[in-house]
């Protein structure tokens, strides 16, 4: 029992809660996207793997800079924001290149 006890605080700590939070909420944002453009038949594959690195990506970043901040690691909170926020963009312009290449190509043109 007293390892339950543990690990339940463990895991409910301030720390580790944004962590746990952070986890659910980009597995509900992957969750609604996939079902969005699933819907829509807007994505396939390769572009949905790129949103997925995107948010996972945006989602490391956040942490990364809440980390060193509690750290008191001003500078690399600011490194993290730059290189990580960096990859994001170029990930989630990649995804969208994909998608709207794929809009492009199932336009039709009737005479």
């Amino acid at each position: 029992m007293h390892v339950l006890v543990s690990l339940f605080k463990w895991l409910f700590t301030l720390h580790q809660l944004v962590w746990f939070v952070a986890g659910g909420l980009s597995f509900s944002v992957i969750t609604y996207f996939y079902m969005k453009f699933k819907q829509d038949n807007k994505c396939d594959k390769l572009s949905f793997t790129f949103i997925v690195l995107s948010a996972l990506t945006f989602d490391f970043t956040i942490l990364w800079t809440y980390d060193s901040y509690i750290e008191n690691e001003v500078r690399a909170a600011n490194m993290g924001l730059l290189v990580f926020g960096g990859l994001v963009v170029v990930f989630a312009i990649i995804a969208y290149r994909l998608i709207a290449k794929k809009n492009n190509s199932e336009v039709e043109v009737t005479d």
